[in-house]
């Protein structure tokens, strides 16, 4: 009798672990997401990115590059001029802007406190710092600007003292002064905050610049997830922009030459004036519509998340 009621239990438990419901697995899949951004300013609004396994980034330099990213499509984001992304999402290519990153930081800057001479260096002549410049001409009436390539020459050719006054942008700026400081006399010296200049002729409070970009298909697919990345994005940069502490740890605990940067010092000097601002493109259509005016380029509201 005994045998027959253990043999009995021993039935009821297998009964009872086979009817056990299995253990739940997360149906939860992990979005991993792929941008490219232009090195500079831009490549910062990574910085929290460093170190995320679900996050491949690449940085790269020139815009011919990001161009064709946006029409091979291998890119979920692209970081590019605002000016770039629109004028080829006008012209067919598959993605929206969701936000502008960076914003106008142009500065004239000079041997003396005024601009006291007929000459002055500048950069990109077609593209942003050139139209800027024409917005403001008036200021420079009777000086001639010498164009060049890129701001590493204008800062090289004003160090080598072809130039009293030169334009020129961060992290760049902080760089020259910085050169110059350690091997001349005196200080090179802020002439002209061109972003005022441009507020003054515009009304605009600045220009943008950089500007993130998705894939149009992933806004249909994936919505929530795109901005729960871009709001990330903004909590990093507003972070940044109102605790330079947590910058600097920040930046102690990376390793920032994965963003193209060489002198982690340098950054944290320059940060505050490189102009990061995380700004929904709904959020500054009119900056961005006057800005798109200086090239011909309509922002259509099927252009930006809205």
């Amino acid at each position: 009798m005994y045998i027959k009621r253990l043999f009995a239990f021993l039935v009821i438990l297998l009964v009872l672990a086979g009817c056990r419901p299995a253990t739940p697995t997360s149906t939860e899949e992990t979005i991993n997401f792929s941008i490219i951004s232009p090195s500079g300013a831009p490549a910062l609004s990574l910085l929290d990115f460093v170190g995320d396994e679900t996050v491949n980034y690449e940085i790269v330099d020139g815009s011919d590059v990001l161009a064709a990213e946006f029409t091979s499509q291998e890119s979920d984001f692209i970081i590019a001029p605002v000016n770039l992304g629109v004028n080829l999402i006008n012209n067919g290519a598959q993605y929206t802007l969701v936000s502008v990153l960076t914003w106008g930081n142009l500065h004239l800057v000079g041997t003396s406190e005024h601009l006291n001479t007929n000459t002055i260096a500048a950069f990109g002549e077609a593209a942003v710092p050139g139209r800027v410049l024409g917005v403001v001409g008036d200021v420079f009436e009777g000086i001639t600007i010498d164009y060049y390539n890129s701001v590493q020459e204008v800062s090289a050719a004003l160090l080598a003292g072809q130039y009293n006054a030169a334009v020129l942008a961060e992290p760049y700026l902080t760089m020259t002064q910085n050169q110059w400081a350690s091997n001349n006399e005196g200080e090179l010296y802020e002439i002209y905050d061109i972003q005022e200049l441009y507020k003054e002729e515009t009304g605009m409070s600045s220009y943008p610049q950089a500007a993130l970009f998705v894939k149009t298909s992933l806004v249909q697919s994936n919505l929530q997830d795109i901005m729960n990345f871009a709001n990330k994005m903004q909590t990093s940069i507003t972070n940044y922009n109102n605790n330079p502490e947590a910058l600097s740890a920040r930046i102690d605990e990376v390793d920032l030459s994965v963003l193209g940067f060489a002198n982690p010092d340098l950054i944290k000097q320059a940060y505050s004036r490189m102009a990061l601002n995380f700004v929904y493109a709904y959020d500054c259509v009119d900056e961005i519509d006057t800005f798109l005016d200086l090239f011909e380029i309509e922002l259509k509201s099927s252009s930006y998340i809205g």
